[in-house]
């Protein structure tokens, strides 16, 4: 009752994020068993010796299978409390790309862009490699790689490339727009246009757009793309 309270009535009206809510509604709950069982077993009658002649089996049924079990709760508690993963951050673990959606006692639910649920183990997100997209901010760069023909000015594509960064609203003025002449080869000419996108979602999006505009732009210029 307190957890539906505080999900549905009170954190709604604080300024909090969603992750710092689950990790209080979670943390209320771990709390709340807790104290329950001591009630319940204080009842029983059971006194501090026998419950560590409970603590004991206990600890033998962990050496014995129940070591994964027991580290996963864990690192969801370590998940929670140290908030680096949050309920609807975008992270990346391993091959699968997503956002947070709940963090559970055993495991974290993340919802991949294919509307794909993947459960992960929490002592993985705590011991192996997790890129947090969104851990300090939404910003993300984007890469436009452009590879064009020898006969090409470097001068005028940097400034064509430049000058359709700057014209897409949802490219930042700061950091503004740069392009980098990568590199040259026997065939063309490599240059990558570089900007950056206020949330990281919309990445993918302003890539495909200026694609689009670079593909036009060339084509009005007369200028045609090159392989390697």
């Amino acid at each position: 009752m307190l957890q539906s309270w505080l999900e549905d009535r009170y954190l709604p009206t604080t300024r909090l994020d969603l992750g710092l809510r689950n990790s209080i509604r979670a943390s209320i709950g771990y709390v709340g068993v807790f104290i329950a069982a001591a009630v319940s077993l204080t009842y029983m009658g059971l006194s501090f010796d026998k419950l560590a002649i409970v603590a004991g089996a206990l600890s033998v049924g962990i050496g014995f299978g129940l070591q994964a079990i027991v580290g996963n709760f864990v690192s969801g508690l370590i998940l929670l409390w140290e908030r680096v993963i949050r309920v609807g951050d975008l992270i990346a673990v391993g091959n699968d790309t997503g956002h947070v959606r709940r963090i559970n006692v055993r495991s974290t639910e993340i919802e991949t862009s294919d509307r794909v649920t993947v459960i992960v183990p929490n002592s993985n997100l705590v011991t192996g490699v997790v890129k947090n997209w969104v851990r300090s901010d939404r910003v993300s760069r984007v890469r436009v790689p452009v590879s064009v023909p020898l006969t090409a000015s470097p001068e005028a594509m940097r400034a064509l490339l430049i000058q359709i960064g700057n014209e897409h609203k949802l490219v930042l003025d700061e950091p503004e727009p740069s392009v980098s002449f990568v590199a040259m080869t026997e065939t063309c000419l490599k240059f990558e246009l570089s900007c950056f996108a206020s949330d990281v979602e919309k990445a993918g999006r302003i890539k495909s757009d200026l694609n689009f505009a670079i593909f036009a732009r060339l084509q009005e210029a007369g200028i045609g793309l090159a392989g390697d």
